[in-house]
């Protein structure tokens, strides 16, 4: 089902019985977490489907992708990035399911029975971001030394101290 505005919370139990799914655009203004990170630009898109085997866990799969600006830890100038992952939950009513999770599976604590969706596809894209992000190629103006042992190869500064020692001696 395509929709237009990605909803805050999914009744969970429904949603994955009925194996149904969700998809759409995001809206940048309801990502405030993320924005202060980095600006989302329009025309990001996520994609969910609930599932679920008989006895296994409940599951959410889709996807996530946006383009977003971030400040390069190098020049401090703006650059754009794209951001793009995989969408991999396992619902849990309780602290006792999650340890018992598939670990391949991102753990998503259900809470009165509501999915958080919009703050979970909020999770996933804050993990998407880079730590230090930067410019393949930037001018920072910072220039390293030229050789990491020059500092070795000066004169201790006590040699200096040793000198003056001797010259005042008559």
């Amino acid at each position: 089902m395509f929709s237009d505005i990605l909803p805050e919370y999914l009744g969970a139990n429904r949603f994955i019985d009925a194996k149904e799914s969700l998809s759409g655009p995001l809206e940048p203004q309801h990502y405030k977490r993320f924005a202060e990170m980095a600006t989302m630009e329009p025309g990001g898109t996520y994609g969910v489907a609930g599932s679920r085997e008989p006895y296994g866990p409940r599951t959410v799969r889709g996807h996530v992708a946006c383009s977003a600006t971030v400040t390069c830890q190098r020049c401090l100038k703006p650059m754009s990035i794209n951001l793009a992952g995989e969408i991999v939950w396992g619902l849990v009513f309780s602290e006792v399911e999650m340890q018992n999770l598939e670990k391949e599976l991102d753990p998503i604590l259900i809470d009165s029975g509501q999915l958080a969706l919009r703050q979970a596809i909020e999770d996933e894209l804050v993990l998407l971001l880079p730590i230090m992000p930067m410019h393949d190629e930037c001018d920072s103006g910072w220039i390293p030394d030229s050789e990491p042992g020059d500092a070795l190869k000066n004169e201790s500064p006590f040699a200096v101290l040793a000198g003056l020692k001797n010259e005042k001696r008559p």
